[in-house]
This record gives C-alpha cells, structure tokens and sequence, in this order.
C-alpha cells in the first residue's frame, strides 16, 4: 500500500490534470489491490516485457527456444495427454529444440481438445486452482480451456504492454462496444468497474438509433481515452456517428479486435474517430496473441510467449496458423490449430521491436469460397478488392450454399440500386465463372454472434474436388 501510496503522489507531482483525480488513484492503488486480490502479480512481468520488445529478432527466438524446451521436458514429465503424443510419434523433449521441430508433433484441434477434455490437464491442475476460458462457441461447439496463474500473469502484463501502444494504461477512462453488457450488476462488481476498469458499455446485442445516440452522449461527457470492442461493431457506431453528424472528443486511440477490418472499415472508423485504429488480435484459448503498434505497420506478435507456425493454403500469401503457447502448464496448447488464416509481415518494423508480425489475419479457413472446379476464393480478399468500392454497399457478406450460388448480403446506402446489382454480379462471374449465379439481397444489418463478430464469407458446401 505505501509503494502504490507514492507512486499516486509521484504521478500528481507529474503534473497530471486535476480534472481526473481518479486515474493516478486507479492506476496506482485500487488496480493493483483488486489485482492483489485475484492471486495476481505481474508487473515484473510488465517490466521484462517493456526492455525485450526492443530485442533482435535472434535474440527473441532464443528465448522462445529455451521456453520451448522447458513446455516440452514439463509435458513429457507432467501431462499424460502430450506425453503420450510424443511416445506416438516416436521422439522426446530433448527432439524439439526450435520451432521448426513442432512439425514432428501432431496438430491439436479444436476437437481433440473436446474429447479430452479433463485429460488435458497437467498433474497437479484442475478447475479448482486454473483460471477458466471459454469460446463463444461462433463456429461450433464452444471450447473449454483452463489457464495457470503463472501463465496469467504474463498474459495480463502482453495485454498490458499491447493496450499502451495505444495509449491505453490502467486507470485510463474506456468505452467499450461490447456484447451482452445490458444487465444488471450486483453493487461489488459495479464499484470494481468504477474502481478498476473505468469502462462504458454499448451492447452489441442492442443497436438501436436510441442506444447508439444515447451511447454517443455518455462519450461526450465521459470523455475517455480509448474507444475498444468488436472490430465490426466499432465499425456500426462510427458509421452512425458519420451518417448523423455527431462528432466523437479527441481519444488517444481505438483498439478493434475480435474480426478483420476491412480497409473501407477502418477509414470509417478512423475519420469519425479523428485517431488511428490499433487493430488486434486473439482469442480466448489463447488470450492476446497480436497488436498493432504505433508504427501501423503489421500486429507484432507476443512472441515471448507464443510459437506460430505457418502451414501454407491453396492461396497464395496466405498461411492457416498453428499456436503453441509457451506459457500455460495446467492445459499445454502444443501446436493449436486456431483455424485462422493470416498473411506474415516482411522484413523490419520502423518502429525497432523485434517481435514477430503477421501483416493481417484474413479470416477463418471456414471463410474460403471455392469455384466449380475447387479452386478457393478467399472470401475477405474478394470483397476488400472488389465488392467493398462499388457504389452503394455499406458492407457485405458472401454466402455459398451450393456450389454454383454465391449469396451476397448488401446493408445498402442511399446509392443502391440495380447498378450495384449488377456490378456484383459481374465481380461473381468474373471471379467464379459465368455459371455461378450471384443473387443479391438487402438487409438493415449482417447478423452478429453474442461478441459481436460476423464473417465476411461463410462456406456451407464440402470443399469440392480440384479437377
């Protein structure tokens, strides 16, 4: 209490505006208590963080090998499930001694991890001393994973690395676009989140013009610093906020998560926001795995804690990914196929981190169309090329029921018309064949998972056969 006491006067000695007492007080007593108070301790953490983004790139993959070698002589010794993995591709921990050495391994996947379930856990974890995740469940079966407090600790302080980028630090005022957040709360968990988080709500789940105009004034007159949620739902407000004429106050930055912008997308956001978009990248499974940085010039990956393998597709540039979390003991994540497909970023960042970067995450390997002859389309590609620049399209989703029908989801601006109709239509032919029909339909908005996600594509055929 008497380090986080001096470090709130040391912050008003700073200089820092009177008008937010609060900040200096959340950032530097109440956050780390209500922390304390959860088992948590990560601001060493923080520390080595902050000084080994700076490190060269051999200097990180280094590190990742040692941690990589520790992971595997822990689960040969500790976890039935990756030992036996190991026994069945005939090798030990002391056979994978860098990244490219994982190929030897079987994948992990979203059904292994299923039909394990308990079995997954190291000797020593169960639910009772693990921090429980779970996925929504958008594209399947929801996954149920646990992480050790060790591990959380590094993840919060990534999290917390990744959020300053953006000129978000802990005590920071935020407004959120988030799903499902239109309930009630018991009084503890509403003085934590004035005490701690510092956070306004917009349910994704409610998008009314009422909500959105009502959400718009408790930014003008919480004024905070960050603008954070679902990269689609991001994208919804600030569009309204355009098409309205409501001015957003000056913010340090907006992070996007959750699903890809589009470029038209970001634009949006960006000139409605007055501020750069820091888009990132992660999952529950998984928690932070990417970020933009201020240099804008790919997501650096948590490489300190992270493995990602690239398997290449049938596209050209782009890569299906395949994860190993270095840091999770009590449910080791060995070569995790996430199902998500991204494009690596080349050479140096200006920024000078070292850390690895993916150029952008273009979707889920579910988002590929394919063509008659089964050949794949990606679905994202597609429509940031074409369908996004032709008058009258808001945004848009693909969708293939069959093989020679794309369905194409408009939410239309006041310049739709049979036009667009048929620029669309045209886009299809040319990029499908002319036997693919193109049948184009109108609708207010493209439906959202409870978090706010939608795909740009969605494949609901088998993959035909390449002939």
């Amino acid at each position: 209490m008497r380090e986080c006491l001096s470090r709130f006067w040391q912050c008003q000695a700073e200089g820092l505006s009177l008008m937010d007492l609060l900040k200096p007080i959340v950032r530097y007593v109440t956050d780390p208590l209500y922390t304390r108070r959860d088992g948590y301790s990560y601001g060493r953490h923080l520390r080595e963080l902050e000084a080994s983004q700076w490190l060269p790139p051999e200097a990180i993959a280094r590190l990742q090998e040692q941690r990589l070698a520790d992971l595997m002589a822990f689960c040969y010794q500790s976890n039935p499930f990756h030992r036996a993995r190991m026994d069945g591709a005939g090798i030990g921990p002391a056979d994978i001694h860098k990244p490219a050495d994982l190929a030897r391994l079987p994948l992990l996947t979203k059904d292994d991890i299923r039909k394990a379930g308990p079995q997954l856990f190291s000797t020593g974890y169960s639910p009772a001393n693990t921090l429980h995740t779970r996925t929504g469940g958008s594209t399947g079966v929801p996954l149920h994973v646990y992480v050790d407090t060790a591990a959380m600790n590094w993840k919060y302080a990534a999290t917390r690395r990744h959020n300053a980028w953006a000129g978000w630090r802990p005590g920071d005022k935020v407004a959120a676009v988030w799903g499902d957040t239109d309930k009630g709360f018991h009084w503890k968990t509403w003085l934590r989140s004035r005490l701690q988080h510092r956070t306004i709500y917009l349910d994704t789940l409610r998008f009314s013009a009422e909500r959105l105009r009502q959400f718009h004034a408790q930014i003008l007159a919480f004024r905070p610093s960050v603008l954070m949620g679902h990269a689609h739902s991001v994208y919804q407000f600030a569009l309204f906020c355009q098409e309205n004429g409501l001015r957003l106050p000056p913010m340090n930055g907006i992070v996007t998560t959750a699903m890809t912008l589009s470029e038209l997308e970001r634009r949006c956001i960006e000139e409605a926001c007055g501020t750069r978009v820091f888009n990132r990248y992660g999952c529950e499974e998984l928690s932070i795995i990417a970020s933009e940085s201020d240099a804008h010039c790919g997501m650096h990956v948590f490489s300190e804690g992270l493995i990602i393998e690239y398997l290449p597709t049938e596209v050209g540039g782009e890569y299906e990914l395949v994860i190993t979390d270095l840091l999770n003991r009590a449910m080791p994540m060995v070569r995790y196929a996430i199902g998500d497909v991204a494009r690596k970023a080349e050479g140096s960042c200006p920024s000078g981190r070292g850390l690895e970067r993916l150029a952008r995450v273009s979707g889920r390997t579910a988002d590929f169309l394919y063509r008659p002859d089964g050949t794949p389309v990606f679905g994202i590609s597609l429509l940031d090329t074409y369908i996004i620049h032709i008058p009258g399209i808001h945004q848009a989703q693909m969708v293939q029921n069959e093989p020679h029908r794309i369905d194409v989801r408009v939410v239309p601006t006041a310049e739709f018309g049979p036009e667009t109709e048929r620029a669309i239509q045209q886009v299809v032919a040319s990029e499908f064949g002319s036997d693919v029909r193109a049948v184009v339909s109108r609708v207010e908005r493209l439906e959202q998972t409870e978090r706010g996600k939608y795909r740009f594509s969605v494949c609901n055929i088998s993959r035909p056969r390449l002939t």
